[in-house]
């Protein structure tokens, strides 16, 4: 994006006069927390600060290629992260302050520097340095995807902190109480169909056209099998089958498998699995994204699955499914 117009949208969020700071060149010492302001711009912003030889180069490219990666099993293309990049002589007080900023530098030597909350609060600070832009170039290929995690979770942390402030509380305490389970509930959320080894919630956001799902299901651990792609995609086309029916005769939801749903082992302690891909319904048009997560509940043995899944046709959904994401992240 142009900076100019990344400035605009700032100066609309957080004030012109902030706009006619002049720039600062030089990076500042982390300040005390007590005094430190609020961090500013969307989560999903990251802030790059690189020059403009490194941004047009294979540095540029593999920034791009990995903070700009399609989000998973979301039907249109939108990017994990919208990129704004800047040089350090542009590096002024507005950015500075800025959630998510990935500093690129050549330097003295190598090294990767993460720091939370250095010129704001409930700020992530990285700084990739290296000799020379090969080095950096070496660097990024190694250290790319596990930079990329760190703020990936560490968003998913922030959502999940605002989510906490006004969420479902006697939900909570009724899935508490029934399936011996913590999650947290946005608000909004009411109970569509509760069961002894299954509940569904369910917000309606008619403005948005936007129909926002979270499953949890419980069943007894016979054997690893229960955790198989295979099985998983059975497992969540029952669920669909009985509980979700659409408005035509012998319509119900089933996984979409033109698109083969990604699966991933994350934990092996306890064993967790997650998986996402496209729901669509039989005998009839409508369809959606869905991220689950499977874990394996040792001491009660159990395993236990939870899932998200939209109904957002038409409308962006990065910033619905990630919500999900962090809802199910809440688990314990």
């Amino acid at each position: 994006m142009k900076l100019h117009v990344f400035i605009a949208t700032l100066c609309f969020s957080i004030g012109l006069s902030s706009c006619q700071q002049k720039s600062n060149k030089s990076v500042e010492p982390a300040q005390s927390r007590s005094i430190l302001p609020p961090s500013t711009g969307h989560l999903s912003e990251l802030v790059v600060v690189v020059s403009d030889e490194l941004w047009r180069g294979e540095v540029g490219a593999l920034l791009k290629a990995s903070f700009q990666e399609n989000i998973q099993a979301i039907p249109q293309q939108e990017a994990l992260f919208d990129l704004f990049a800047i040089n350090s002589s542009e590096f002024s007080r507005i950015f500075k302050t800025h959630k998510n900023i990935l500093w690129v530098s050549k330097g003295n030597s190598a090294s990767i520097e993460r720091k939370e909350q250095k010129w704001a609060k409930n700020q992530l600070y990285v700084h990739v340095q290296a000799g020379s832009e090969s080095q950096i170039i070496t660097s990024l290929q190694k250290n790319i995807r596990e930079i990329r995690s760190w703020y990936l979770e560490r968003n998913t942390k922030r959502r999940l902190s605002k989510l906490k402030v006004d969420s479902e509380k006697e939900i909570q305490k009724q899935i508490r109480d029934a399936y011996n389970v913590d999650l947290v509930i946005p608000n909004g959320y009411g109970v569509a169909e509760a069961e002894d080894s299954f509940i569904w919630l369910r917000r309606d956001h008619p403005k948005l056209n936007l129909i926002s799902n979270i499953w949890l299901h419980i069943e007894d651990y016979k054997s690893h099998k229960q955790f198989s792609k295979q099985r998983l995609i059975q497992l969540r086309d029952s669920l669909g089958m009985v509980h979700v029916e659409g408005v035509k005769p012998h319509s119900f939801m089933t996984t979409e498998l033109i698109y083969d749903p990604d699966y991933e082992l994350v934990n092996e302690v306890p064993y967790t699995i997650v998986t996402k891909g496209l729901w669509t319904m039989v005998n009839d048009f409508l369809g959606g994204s869905y991220t689950a997560k499977v874990i394996l509940d040792e001491v009660n043995q159990r395993v236990i699955y939870i899932e998200g899944f939209l109904y957002c046709p038409n409308e962006r959904k990065r910033s619905h499914i990630q919500e999900l994401e962090a809802v199910i992240s809440s688990f314990h």
